[in-house]
């Protein structure tokens, strides 16, 4: 028994090699001889390059699809529609009357009936205004120049959009301006 240990020793010693680093290199022998192994049994064994692979009796599963409803348009969320997104208060916009400044753009401004302003987004070059019309009750966004229910969009502020029709000017904001304070709707 001293003589194996000792014939395997001997090589150790002439190497150089510290007990840990002859077992890692051991390790490392017997993973290559494995991995070897393993390649020519894969490559010369049943699954080798002639073998006839069969086909998986798994399939996947389908989706059972039934009778759908079609969806909703979207006019008849009427809660959503009663609290509107972009409005601070999320509660439905009254009826204002008209204020100073749009009495102000012309002698005979008119405020078109059906036209409502959900959003203004302004870019450094462009501004758009997502605008609900009797057009498009679905509402899509509309820049500077484009007609509305016969009004031309001719300037997006901040907080409202100005609408040009002939001779007629009026603008429709985006929030309504708040009700007096001493008026009693505005209280809870």
């Amino acid at each position: 028994m001293f003589t194996h240990a000792a014939r395997l020793a001997a090589p150790m010693k002439q190497a150089r090699l510290s007990p840990l680093s002859a077992m890692i290199l051991a390790s490392l022998l017997a993973t290559t001889l494995i991995a070897g192994l393993f390649a020519i049994s894969a490559i010369f064994g049943s699954n080798g390059w002639d073998a006839e692979v069969a086909a998986p009796d798994w399939k996947p599963p389908t989706l059972a699809i039934g009778e759908l409803d079609p969806p909703k348009p979207a006019s008849a969320d009427v809660e959503t529609l009663s609290r509107p997104i972009f409005s601070r208060s999320r509660r439905p916009s009254p009826r204002a009357s008209k204020s100073q400044s749009e009495a102000d753009l012309s002698p005979n401004a008119i405020t078109p009936g059906g036209l409502t302003v959900s959003a203004i987004v302004k870019n450094k070059e462009m501004h758009q205004a997502y605008v609900v019309s009797l057009d498009t009750p679905e509402g899509a966004w509309r820049k500077v120049g484009d007609t509305v229910d016969s009004w031309t969009i001719s300037r997006i502020d901040r907080r409202e959009v100005i609408l040009r029709s002939g001779e007629q000017t009026t603008s429709i904001k985006l929030y309504p301006d708040p009700p007096p304070a001493g008026d009693a709707a505005s209280r809870p």
